[in-house]
């Protein structure tokens, strides 16, 4: 896209990093940033210890920083993520690992995550392996993996965003919940 999408500058004046961190602090008593950090203070921050290696390599950090038992994982690029929808992640083994599932299209959407210290030896099998699919996860975990339907009207709320395409999709998007009566968001 020309620019790291974290740092971009969305209609609000907040870059989509300060938008995930701003939702997920009125969320989660700690929030934790994994990778660069485009000026954000204030927060405990990790690298990855595996560079290159892709949003699994974060996870990595994650797990093995000994933090917390369990970690919600929330992409950078999914900006309309509403704390609402991550609180329904917070079921099943805290070992193990909840995502969304699209019934209706038979997909699963990887992020946004809770996932449990313990997967950490799965996931650095998967590095070891060069296997970086946050999708071999969920396959390597099993039983351990826990999936939580969405609504057909919900899967916008997972938009991410890859390329210029998606980022005038997004705009136009927020500006349609900000003409929303009573502050709805769509």
């Amino acid at each position: 896209m020309g620019v790291p999408k974290a740092g971009m500058v969305l209609p609000d004046g907040r870059s989509m990093i300060e938008r995930i961190r701003d939702m997920l602090a009125s969320f989660c008593h700690r929030v934790v940033l994994v990778g660069e950090t485009y000026g954000l203070a204030g927060h405990q921050c990790l690298d990855d210890e595996r560079t290159g290696r892709g949003p699994l390599a974060g996870i990595e950090a994650l797990l093995s920083s000994g933090i917390s038992p369990q970690y919600l994982v929330v992409a950078c690029d999914q900006p309309l993520l509403p704390a609402g929808l991550l609180s329904r992640l917070m079921v099943g083994d805290d070992d193990g690992l909840t995502y969304f599932s699209d019934p209706t299209r038979d997909r699963i959407h990887p992020l946004p995550c809770r996932i449990g210290a313990e997967c950490l030896d799965v996931v650095q099998s998967l590095l070891d392996q060069e296997k970086r699919s946050l999708h071999r996860l969920v396959a390597g975990l099993g039983p351990e993996a826990l999936g939580v339907p969405l609504e057909a009207r919900e899967t916008d709320l997972l938009f991410n965003v890859n390329d210029p395409g998606d980022v005038a999709r997004l705009f136009q998007m927020l500006r349609k919940g900000e003409d929303a009566p009573d502050g709805e968001s769509g």
